[in-house]
């Protein structure tokens, strides 16, 4: 069976005592299932593992604890501050194996864009036409990325690293075809289209810009917003309000959907 998002990525969105909780439009609710289907061959598995996702999973964001990638940009100064974001060079950072990040991000869009993994539809999560094949195609070595193919990588700047997982959906975009998907403490984005890296947003892409930029942002509080206006108007189990009481019960406070 094949994880959508790495099966190794659910532990950290969960705690010992308290399943992760499961968000769409139509409900949410606390669950064990995972996001997977019967998809892949042992060997392309072992591919994305060995390419990709083992090397990048452990430097995700531990809920209430460590967070390596975010640690690891950090030795480094950033050759850009503004208001809203740091950009870190991932060229002068040896600690960081930007070509396995890459593999990583590929391979869950690539994912998305061939099989649907029980969201409803007969076809897949994400239409990236005739280009999963070339996605296909790098992820077993026989091709380098289309020039019209980029990828941002953004990583948390704030002191609490949301704990969650959400899945390739569109982005906001109007020049080129765009999608991202959120795991703990990252956030990827691919867009594709004819002049993408003649764009102004390819000059953070980590695949176009030769110093490999990665961005520092606040991405929680967009994260959050994105879960809470698409799961508004979900039904919540009669499980996540007991668990919801539970936890209030203890002096802390949670508001459902964020």
């Amino acid at each position: 069976m094949s994880h959508l998002l790495s099966k190794k990525i659910y532990p950290l969105c969960r705690t010992d005592e308290f399943e992760q909780v499961a968000v769409n439009t139509k409900v949410m609710r606390p669950t064990v299932k995972q996001t997977k289907a019967y998809l892949l061959c042992e060997a392309c598995e072992g591919n994305l593992s060995k390419n990709g996702e083992r090397i990048t999973v452990p430097l995700l964001s531990r809920f209430g604890g460590q967070f390596p990638l975010y640690q690891r940009l950090l030795k480094k100064k950033p050759i850009q501050v503004t208001e809203s974001m740091s950009v870190y060079a991932a060229a002068d950072n040896p600690e960081i194996d930007v070509p396995k990040l890459v593999h990583f991000g590929i391979g869950i869009f690539w994912k998305a864009s061939v099989h649907s993994f029980g969201s409803g539809s007969d076809c897949h999560r994400i239409d990236l036409g005739e280009d999963s094949e070339a996605l296909r195609l790098f992820l077993r070595g026989e091709a380098l990325l289309p020039n019209h193919v980029a990828l941002a990588v953004a990583v948390e700047s704030g002191p609490i690293h949301y704990p969650a997982m959400i899945d390739p959906f569109p982005g906001d975009n109007q020049d080129f075809m765009n999608y991202f998907f959120y795991v703990p403490g990252m956030q990827m984005q691919i867009y594709i289209g004819d002049g993408v890296r003649e764009s102004s947003s390819a000059k953070y892409c980590i695949n176009v810009n030769p110093i490999y930029p990665i961005l520092l942002v606040p991405l929680a509080k967009d994260m959050r917003g994105f879960m809470a206006k698409h799961s508004a108007a979900a039904y919540k189990t009669e499980k996540l309000l007991n668990t919801t009481a539970e936890i209030e019960a203890r002096g802390m406070s949670v508001k459902l959907g964020d």
